[in-house]
């Protein structure tokens, strides 16, 4: 349990638990009371100039243990018996403690707050509360003609103005009438933290507490009466008891003077966002260092926050918005120095400031359009302004356009809805265009940027890095091969920052040597690059080769030409071939490139992506010729891709049958040559594959036979046809 008056972390607010509640209220008679009978209840007084010269010695000697003393009133009155009775009485032994007669003032809750933290600063100018006194009072007994309501919000920013400052919960001293009159018996004071001290004038053995007994805390002090005879005192004073023995018990304990100030509860401006109607600003709860002061500098920003600019001479806890204020919404930047250092935080903006007599309802409109900012260069964010707005508005909306050069036909795009944009390589060669919705209590509206950007341009290309690259923000890519064979480029937003993008050489087995180029990105996303990366080869291709590229790095295909230096949208990869005879690739992914011999095994033009992939296009017959005495097996087949070719005839009993290559054709005609088991040919183009094996047939017995042809193109991909005849014997 915190020690009461010590700095403690922001915890205000917080209620107590129902079971402790439960069990201080059935510890108290119905008057509401706390623990300590009257026979261990310290003995004080509390003073100010009406008292004259005290001798403080007297005091003590009658066994008073604690004092306290007016220091201010209002914003202007000073005690002049202040700091002589807080140095006397502290000599004498007694636990001192200042309070501030309240003036309230104020006729709206910014006014009301305003007088509240002016006065609370006046206060601690003059008290300076130290450690090991007596937390600061404030002595509430006039209204200055304030509602219950806003008398409460009065009260409530005095004591959130000094335990912001101070990290101290101070006292609140009134009488039961007068808060159950003029503050509703309220128990949100209590709520937040502020100890009592009561004025009630009884010779009960306890006081009458108002706010529910003080919303389950009681009381701290009590001024029973006010005419005590004390020894010192030219004439009776108030005289006052704690609830408790010991009032040191309850003192200010050491201030925080290591640590900055930091936040704990924001800052927020009071009152209504209309010219000519003044606004406070409460200054927050701040933890770390104290005690603090605040300072205060009010900013007049676009009407969503942004872009704001500092106001003259705006500098106290309360402004009142002139006409220069219409239309933009407005902030305070609100510093905490203590002597460790300071702490520094913005407010929340308030709604734009609205014409003197406009009503709250009224339809948001338009008084200066939004505007945008910004280097129009690919990766670099677009900043934005909504602009000065009337009626009010609480939310906008933005959706940036992309229009042609001039500016006109705009179209949306697509997610651009924030208030900044990061312009894309889809930006190059338009301007863009931002139209803000704001919404209020009286409808929405629209309106549009003034003016075209400027036209988007490329990122310019930084110095190349050799073979890798870590991407940056904001900035374009640049990498050549060790060996200055390839370069690779890209625009900032195609590559995700922070991955690393390399560029390397490898040896490929059918490729022409000294082509071969791998790009690179561990960790990307399977979604690819979010715009085309451009490898570009660096000198001219070599004729009669064909550019081939494999995205798992073993199956080569054909690059797609392009008729333009574009990659269209959902194509992965293209080529195309500039003036200088270069040849460049654009792709949406990591791939491998190459150059292979055109019209040789490996020209990736006749890769299939399903493979060799054989297919039977006729039927399996056999055919006698007599002349030779041969067998003919013969069908047709179709082959996916360029295929190797293997050919074998076996019997049911699995034995294999020889095959002869002269009048034989598997693709392609046979040379001739020795009987084999295994007929071989190579096919370098996809296609109808003719079968036409001769077998001899004086010594191919009748029976049932199996023809399999196996396919394997140059990457090592498979197919076979297994296809059964019957040989009825040679007849």
């Amino acid at each position: 349990m915190s020690v009461v008056g010590s700095p403690k972390a922001p915890c205000r607010g917080r209620l107590r638990p129902l079971a402790v509640l439960l069990i201080l209220l059935a510890a108290l008679p119905l008057g509401g009371t706390a623990a300590g009978s009257s026979s261990t209840r310290a003995k004080g007084i509390d003073i100010s100039n009406n008292n004259g010269a005290i001798n403080w010695a007297k005091v003590a000697g009658a066994g008073y243990r604690f004092a306290f003393g007016k220091a201010t009133e209002g914003t202007t009155f000073t005690d002049g018996t202040y700091s002589t009775n807080r140095n006397a009485s502290e000599s004498a032994g007694l636990v001192f403690g200042a309070y501030h007669f309240a003036r309230p003032s104020g006729t709206t809750a910014a006014a009301a707050t305003a007088s509240a933290v002016a006065q609370a600063d006046y206060f601690l100018s003059v008290a300076q509360p130290q450690p090991g006194e007596l937390p600061p009072v404030l002595d509430l007994e006039k209204t200055g003609s304030l509602s219950p309501t806003l008398l409460t919000a009065w009260t409530q920013a005095w004591v959130d103005e000094v335990y912001s400052r101070l990290g101290v919960e101070p006292f609140v001293y009134s009488s039961p009438a007068f808060w159950q009159s003029y503050l509703g018996d309220t128990t949100s004071i209590a709520a937040s933290g502020a100890l009592l001290w009561i004025a009630h004038w009884t010779n009960a053995s306890d006081p009458w507490v108002p706010a529910q007994n003080w919303n389950g805390a009681g009381w701290t002090f009590w001024q029973w009466t006010d005419c005590a005879s004390v020894p010192g005192l030219p004439h009776c004073t108030d005289g006052d008891r704690m609830n408790g023995a010991t009032p040191s018990s309850v003192a200010i304990q050491p201030y925080d003077t290591t640590d900055l100030p930091a936040l704990s509860t924001p800052p927020t401006v009071v009152g209504t966002a209309e010219a000519g109607k003044l606004l406070a600003v409460a200054p927050g709860t701040w933890v770390g260092g104290k005690p603090v002061a605040f300072t205060y500098q009010w900013r007049r920003c676009d009407a969503a926050g942004a872009n704001c600019v500092t106001i003259s001479g705006a500098t106290q806890e309360k402004y009142t918005p002139v006409s220069a204020d219409v239309g933009h919404s407005l902030k305070v930047l609100v510093t905490a120095t203590a002597t460790s250092g300071s702490g520094k935080a913005l407010t929340a903006p308030t709604v734009s400031i609205s014409p003197a007599g406009t009503p709250p309802s009224a339809r948001p409109a338009n008084l200066s359009p939004p505007t945008t900012a910004g280097t129009t260069q690919v990766g670099q964010v677009m900043t934005s302004s909504v602009g000065t707005w009337t009626g009010a508005p609480k939310k906008f909306t933005y959706r940036w356009q992309r229009c042609d050069a001039t500016g006109a036909n705009c179209a949306a795009i697509k997610n651009a809805t924030s208030s900044t944009y990061t312009l894309t390589p889809d930006d190059v060669g338009s301007t863009l265009a931002l139209v803000v919705t704001a919404t209020g209590a009286g409808g929405a509206a629209s309106a549009r940027s003034a003016g075209a950007t400027h036209v988007v341009a490329l990122a310019p290309l930084p110095p190349p890095s050799i073979g890798s690259q870590t991407v940056a923000q904001g900035i374009a890519g640049n990498v050549e091969t060790e060996d200055d064979r390839a370069d690779a480029t890209w625009q900032p937003g195609a590559v995700p920052v922070g991955l690393t993008f390399a560029l390397d050489t490898f040896q490929g087995t059918l490729s022409v040597p000294g082509s071969e180029v791998s790009v690179s990105v561990p960790n990307l996303p399977a979604t690819g690059f979010a715009w085309p990366v451009e490898v570009s080869y660096t000198t001219a291709e070599p004729p009669k080769t064909v550019p081939g590229y494999s995205v798992d790095g073993k199956v080569y295909n054909a690059l797609p030409v392009l008729s333009t230096p574009d990659l269209p949208a959902g194509q992965a990869v293209g080529s195309y071939v500039g003036s200088d005879g270069i040849l460049n690739v654009l792709t949406r992914t990591p791939l491998d490139l190459a150059l292979f011999a055109a019209r040789k095994w490996g020209d990736p033009r006749y890769t299939s992506a399903s493979g060799p992939s054989l297919v039977r296009k006729t039927p399996l017959e056999t055919f006698l010729q007599r002349g030779s005495r041969s067998v003919l097996v013969v069908t047709r087949l179709a082959a996916a891709s360029q295929t190797r070719l293997t050919a074998t005839i076996v019997s049911a009993a699995h034995k294999r049958i020889a095959i002869f290559p002269k009048g034989s054709e598997l693709g392609v005609r046979l040379p001739a040559g020795r009987p084999t088991h295994t007929l071989q040919a190579e096919r370098d183009r996809p296609g109808t594959v003719i079968v036409r094996l001769r077998l001899n047939g004086r010594y191919l017995a009748a029976g049932r036979y199996r023809l399999r042809i196996t396919a394997v193109d140059p990457w090592g991909r498979r197919s076979a046809v297994s296809l059964p005849f019957r040989y009825a014997g040679w007849r």
